[in-house]
């Protein structure tokens, strides 16, 4: 009985992180995360890690920015704001990496995630847009939770939701106009606050390679992005925002000949357009 009562505990704590997760992704204003992982179920106290590259090249950003006029009407003074909004594009690479745990037998994984990279942000302006971009890398932090909603079979496919929040920081120091008139440094401030969730199917194939078990993952699914972009001119005080709501379709494959070792491969497409790839480790 003492058992059963601990296995209970164990899932209540599991079933009110995932709640927890759920309102956090919907109060707080949010690269996409890649996922870099099918849906496939993982075991208790599993803990599997991913090192990979990725290039970005086309992520789609909004900025509003705002202007403040006065005039006189007789004796008094009346000021009229207006706002406009830019659609912003960014662009970028780096190393990444992401480590996943499975405490208890539930299959929910913990995920935290992590790495440094290049970014280069394109503002329009007239008919052309203006490159504001990195010489040092900046970097990437964030965590997330995974739940396979249906396990995997022999016959039937896997199939996960996926909750995740990340934050990025870039420090642009190299400008140049869309006409390639002017360049120069300058000193802002960029960051991205992400706030993700995704559906992921999966179905893992085993076959023989040599004396021993090679397994192929494919999978494919969709992300829904919540993208909140603050951008800060150190120089004259100035700082604009802006938030986006976006849907990306993916697809990716996991190929592990060994038994602790694979590669992983991700492409995202629609509002963004990128690729990742890299190795896993399950241990």
């Amino acid at each position: 009985m003492g058992i059963f009562i601990f296995m209970d505990k164990r899932k209540l704590i599991s079933y009110a992180l995932v709640i927890f997760s759920v309102i956090y992704a919907g109060v707080v204003c949010a690269f996409a995360s890649e996922l870099m992982g099918p849906a496939t179920q993982s075991s208790e106290k599993k803990v599997r890690a991913e090192v990979y590259y990725r290039q970005i090249f086309k992520q789609k950003l909004n900025l509003d920015v705002s202007s403040t006029a006065r005039y006189r009407v007789q004796q008094a003074t009346l000021t009229t704001n207006s706002t406009a909004s830019l659609d912003a594009e960014g662009s970028g690479n780096g190393i990444m990496s992401k480590v996943s745990f499975q405490p208890f037998e539930t299959p929910i994984q913990y995920y935290v995630m992590g790495g440094a990279g290049q970014y280069e942000l394109k503002l329009p302006s007239g008919t052309y847009s203006n490159a504001h971009a990195t010489d040092n890398p900046g970097y990437t932090v964030g965590g997330g939770i995974k739940y396979t909603v249906v396990p995997h079979t022999i016959v039937t496919p896997a199939v996960s939701v996926d909750l995740s929040a990340t934050h990025s920081r870039y420090k642009l120091s190299n400008f140049k106009s869309g006409d390639g008139q002017t360049a120069g440094e300058i000193n802002q401030t960029f960051t991205i606050f992400e706030i993700q969730g995704a559906a992921t199917v999966s179905k893992k194939f085993l076959f023989d390679l040599g004396d021993g078990k090679a397994s192929v993952d494919p999978y494919l699914g969709v992300k829904a992005i919540r993208t909140r972009t603050t951008f800060d001119d150190n120089s004259t005080g100035g700082t604009f925002s802006g938030t986006r709501m976006d849907v990306s379709p993916f697809l990716g494959l996991k190929f592990k000949p060994f038994p602790y070792e694979g590669l992983v491969f991700e492409a995202s497409f629609l509002t963004e357009f990128g690729f990742a790839a890299g190795l896993t480790f399950g241990f």
